[in-house]
């Protein structure tokens, strides 16, 4: 044989054949048959041999084989456990984020309520100037009450990028002055009422929409139907009333709750149509 054979079964073919050449009953010698046999002895002990060594490669690959996937399942039991950790984490971050946020919407919601409840406890209302204007959100308003100034800063909104605005939509102007109303025991509660304007305040006003109410009715800047117009807008409809006349070519975009079309709305009422004509008829 030129190679080893795969097993004994192959092994006892090959010796069956050339045993019946060797055999000294079909014209062999007895010592070639001798030899055959040592031959197939010695071939036997080689397989065995080699089995061996298969049957222990395979044990230790078996071996191997079963430790990686005892660590593999360490390690996907591991990563499982950090993923959980991770995710646990998360949801207690997640958690936490929306109770803070509830918090502050809750409280963002109560803070007026509760501002206004503490206000109507002990009410007292006085008048509050514009003290000074700080950035573009911010203003700044004083009053005086049993002989103490109390200043207070207020956000406000910045529109059309220029002018801070009120609650009431109209520019905070320095010096002009509207009520502020408070709780005389601890004026720290605070409420601008801005609607309610000084009669000064209500001229520096009339200054400011005056070029856009002649402008938006067609009318001259001296003509003296406009300042019919501004007082009655004012008495009819307020400080936002001037709003509407005061962000009246605004988009909706920049200024949503005082804008060309809110004014436009506004001067296609009845009720406004009314006052106009009483102004330019009478």
């Amino acid at each position: 044989m030129d190679r080893l054979p795969k097993d004994e079964a192959e092994l006892s073919a090959v010796y069956r054949d050339l045993a019946k050449k060797v055999h000294p009953d079909a014209g062999g010698s007895e010592e070639a048959f001798q030899e055959l046999g040592e031959a197939v002895d010695y071939l036997k002990r080689a397989l065995l041999l080699l089995n061996q060594r298969v049957q222990t490669k395979t044990r230790t690959e078996d071996a191997l084989a079963r430790k990686r996937a005892i660590l593999r399942e360490q390690m996907l039991r591991r990563r499982a456990e950090e993923d959980r950790i991770r995710n646990q984490q998360a949801t207690r971050w997640i958690v936490g984020l929306v109770v803070v946020m509830a918090v502050v919407g809750i409280w963002f919601l109560l803070q007026p309520r509760i501002n206004r409840w503490v206000i109507e406890r002990n009410r007292t209302e006085t008048m509050a100037k514009v003290v000074r204007l700080d950035n573009e959100r911010t203003y700044t308003i004083a009053w005086e009450f049993n002989g103490q100034v109390y200043e207070k800063d207020i956000n406000g909104r910045f529109i059309d990028g220029t002018w801070i605005v009120g609650p009431a939509g109209m520019p905070m102007l320095p010096g002009a002055e509207f009520v502020v109303a408070f709780n005389r025991e601890n004026p720290n509660y605070f409420e601008p009422l801005d609607q309610y304007i000084h009669h000064e305040t209500a001229e520096i006003y009339f200054a400011l929409v005056r070029p856009l109410i002649a402008e938006q009715f067609g009318m001259n800047e001296n003509d003296p139907d406009i300042v019919c117009l501004f007082w009655a807008i004012l008495d009819e409809y307020g400080v936002e009333g001037l709003a509407h006349v005061q962000f009246s070519k605004v988009p909706m975009r920049r200024n949503w709750s005082h804008n060309e079309r809110t004014f436009q709305t506004l001067i296609a009422t009845e009720r406004f149509q009314e006052l106009y004509r009483s102004c330019v008829l009478h």
